[in-house]
């Protein structure tokens, strides 16, 4: 992909001192945010929106896994999610999947990778 078609996000430094990262951004042409964290060394992107009741999942609270820090966990609800795949894990949504958005590591600079996705400032 070439570089004018990336959406500079943070730096590698930059997520791993934070427990995620939240960006506002337009996808398919609909404002809403995008959650980015680190998890097992890897780096994800999600839009931020549950399945359930269309929330971020940080909208009760500062935070985007569950007490174990294994799943992603909407706060309205609880409703966990496998963060390596965005796999909701309970009962009412299971199987469902979060809206995982593209990401690409260029020197220590993470990027999103998205065709349909701008930056919001």
């Amino acid at each position: 992909m070439a570089n004018d078609k990336l959406k500079p996000i943070c730096t590698l430094r930059e997520l791993h001192e934070s427990r995620f990262l939240v960006r506002r951004i337009s996808y398919k042409k609909q404002p809403i945010s995008a959650i980015i964290f680190a998890f097992e060394g890897n780096a994800y992107a999600y839009v931020n929106h549950c399945m359930h009741m269309h929330r971020p999942l940080n909208c009760e609270q500062d935070a985007i896994f569950d007490e174990t820090g294994l799943y992603l966990r909407c706060s309205m609800h609880g409703f966990i999610f496998d963060p390596k795949t965005g796999e909701c894990q309970s009962p009412v949504c299971f199987g469902q999947r979060l809206q995982a958005l593209r990401l690409e590591e260029i020197d220590g600079t993470l990027y999103f990778a998205e065709k349909h996705l701008a930056l919001i400032d």
